[in-house]
């Protein structure tokens, strides 16, 4: 009986030696997942997609369409102000101040949007079946001055990853606290946010919102409150407008 074991024993001591073990999949990194996601997004959308973009801040609520199958000065449409009908001349201001906007094909990209965070800062905060959620240290052109780092210091970025798609559903910039980048100047509230969606079921991952505020006093006598948003919705397949 010992022997039969011994023999069984050896055996399987043989086989573990001889077959190769099975590789354990290497964890992808958080800077390889957010640059998938940010692959999965179809940042060329105006040039298929028709859809309303309602704007806001302290000039009003602006809310227009736009049109790819339109000729090049027809593609934006004002629908209403305030919730009215536009008047003649500020239908034909919108449209001046859109075609002024970057063109069809020069929307913000991933790379614009890889660039507002700082290489090798990209950490995970939770993971879950659905999502990952990362944090990471926000950058941005001209932040090398002292004044631009005491501001990025005090920012906190995250980015949420959904997994089924594996696309960004948003990234999001805020302070944690007040700032004071320089003497006299105190910044309240900084917040850049952009959130990513599904134009319809089943269709291509694009940008759905886009939020920024900042509130901040200088010197006692200047003081700024502003917000801004971007909505886009009702999305419809536009075919190859080109």
């Amino acid at each position: 009986m010992k022997s039969a074991v011994a023999s069984i024993f050896a055996l399987v001591t043989l086989l573990a030696v001889a077959l190769p073990a099975r590789a354990e999949p290497v964890p992808e990194s958080y800077e390889a997942l957010f640059e998938r996601a940010l692959e999965s997004i179809a940042w060329d959308f105006h040039a298929d997609w028709a859809f309303t973009e309602t704007e806001s801040g302290s000039d009003g609520d602006f809310v227009g369409r736009f049109d790819p199958r339109m000729p090049q000065d027809e593609r934006w449409t004002l629908l209403s102000i305030d919730g009215r009908a536009p008047t003649a001349e500020e239908s034909k201001q919108y449209a001046e101040r859109k075609r002024g906007e970057p063109g069809d094909n020069d929307h913000e990209g991933d790379g614009e949007i890889d660039a507002m965070v700082e290489p090798g800062s990209l950490e995970l905060v939770e993971e879950t079946g659905d999502y990952w959620l990362l944090r990471f240290v926000p950058t941005e052109d001209g932040g090398d001055d002292d004044m631009g780092r005491e501001v990025l210091e005090r920012m906190n970025g995250t980015a949420k990853i959904v997994k089924q798609g594996h696309y960004l559903e948003y990234i999001d910039i805020r302070n944690t606290k007040p700032i004071r980048p320089k003497a006299g100047v105190k910044m309240k509230k900084f917040l850049t946010r952009i959130t990513f969606g599904a134009a319809v079921e089943g269709g291509p991952i694009v940008m759905k919102s886009v939020d920024v505020a900042i509130k901040l006093s200088a010197f006692l006598v200047l003081r700024v409150d502003e917000t801004q948003s971007v909505r886009l919705s009702d999305f419809e397949y536009a075919g190859d407008a080109g």
